[in-house]
């Protein structure tokens, strides 16, 4: 045997005893330190969405390039979503959603009616006069007794405006309108485009049993606000 080839034999053997050895160390370090393990967090009552799209280095023509600007525009588009989502959640939790009443269109007067006789609220509902200071004029409604609700035909507003702020009987008739009524969260909402002065607002309800009178009864109550 050749004095080179004894040499590349003894170079191999050394360096296949220091793989040997150095895996021997290895496992055998593991086991007195082992490695830090992995530690994965779930998070049972949360959703992560994730938008992964890989950018290629290199774009082979002007479509390409076209269908990544449109990529990434899509990606903007869901993660603008995500912050949405995110953000109604938040709102929704955190505070409670009033939808206001319905208008009712159709007719609600009978033929035979010739007016109203006005009855008092404060037995039915308590509620508190609105103001003309905001957006909205809004009027809240809660029955002292829920029940009654499914006695009552539907809600009234009517609104008239003194000829003048230190007027106390001379009035115009604005506007009268007609809600249906919910179990709970009964809410009159109307924006509020009036002109500065005087208003008496009557507001309440109507039983279903008084419909065919001449005069049925408007259980209400009677607010004066100035605008």
């Amino acid at each position: 045997m050749s004095k080179e080839l004894k040499t590349h034999i003894r170079n191999a053997s050394i360096f296949l005893l220091g793989v040997i050895a150095t895996i021997t160390i290895t496992k055998f370090s593991d086991k007195i330190i082992p490695n830090e393990p992995v530690i994965v967090k779930q998070y049972t009552d949360t959703l992560k969405i994730v938008h992964d799209f890989e950018i290629p280095i290199r774009l082979k023509s002007d479509s390409d390039r076209k269908e990544l600007e449109i990529k990434i525009k899509n990606l903007e588009l869901l993660n603008n979503y995500d912050r949405q989502i995110k953000k109604r959640i938040a709102i929704n939790q955190s505070n409670d959603v009033i939808t206001p009443n319905l208008i009712i269109t159709q007719k609600v007067k009978n033929n035979e009616e010739k007016g109203y006789s006005q009855g008092g609220s404060s037995s039915y509902f308590e509620s508190d006069c609105p103001t003309l200071n905001t957006k909205y004029l809004d009027i809240f409604i809660i029955f002292l007794n829920p029940k009654i609700i499914n006695e009552i035909a539907f809600l009234r507003i009517n609104i008239y405006k003194f000829d003048n702020i230190n007027s106390t009987e001379s009035r115009t008739y604005i506007l009268e309108d007609f809600y249906e009524v919910k179990k709970k969260n009964n809410l009159i909402r109307i924006i509020n485009d009036f002109s500065k002065g005087k208003y008496e607002i009557l507001y309440g309800f109507m039983f279903k049993n008084d419909l065919n009178k001449k005069y049925p009864t408007f259980y209400m109550k009677k607010c004066i606000v100035i605008k």
